[in-house]
């Protein structure tokens, strides 16, 4: 006759203590959280894989793109434009990239091509960017409207660098050249209430006395 053997009596759960209970829990579950401890050490490591590598590569190209900025002061442009065009396509996806990208459409700038400039400048504000760089990039997009003829959507383009900065001295920059640009494309009105805001909000910047004295000429004093 075979033997039954005998059957553990059944846990009453409600009974056990916090600790007993996770171990209880462990215990049924003991593959499942091995696996998920697993996986979440996996995770660990590719996540500090990816911050090393994307150090490195932030690194690099800080250093190509610091030799671009030399080569630009020391007045060598094609040699700049070049290497800002290699930073912005080797390590896309780096903050240095984004700046090597601005700084080649401020060479442009300088270099008369307003139009080549205005329509990067346009597709890189399409890229979602941090606010310290749309406020820059549109910035020098209302600098090549401007130079194009286009004041109304310059005016538009340096608004929209004020409203993205977060730096007073940004802010009251853009808000003086919108109110340039918008005296040129006759929206007088705008332009007032842009140089009164640098006026009221923003006195001690740089900006401040430009504005206060473009305000007394506009309005005679009044």
């Amino acid at each position: 006759m075979s033997r039954t053997k005998p059957q553990a009596a059944p846990v009453e759960i409600e009974t056990l203590s916090g600790e007993e209970r996770v171990a209880v829990w462990l215990k049924a579950n003991q593959i499942p959280v091995l696996v998920g401890a697993g996986v979440l050490a996996l995770v660990i490591l590719v996540t500090w894989g990816v911050t090393v590598a994307g150090a490195r590569k932030e690194a690099a190209a800080r250093a190509q793109l610091e030799q671009a900025w030399n080569a630009q002061d020391g007045g060598n442009i094609p040699l700049a434009s070049s290497e800002f065009q290699r930073v912005t396509q080797a390590f896309d996806g780096t903050d240095a990239a984004l700046e090597a990208r601005l700084s080649l459409n401020q060479v442009r700038l300088l270099n008369g091509q307003s139009q080549l400039a205005a329509d990067d400048l346009r597709d890189f504000l399409t890229n979602g960017l941090p606010p310290r760089f749309a406020a820059s990039a549109n910035l020098l997009l209302g600098g090549a409207l401007e130079n194009l003829g286009a004041n109304a959507e310059a005016g538009a383009a340096y608004l929209a660098a004020a409203e993205a900065s977060d730096q007073d001295f940004l802010k009251a920059e853009a808000l003086v050249a919108a109110s340039r640009a918008q005296i040129a494309a006759g929206d007088r009105d705008a332009a007032l209430t842009n140089l009164r805001t640098v006026v009221e909000n923003y006195p001690e910047t740089a900006s401040g006395p430009i504005a206060e004295v473009r305000l007394g000429e506009l309005t005679k004093g009044s």
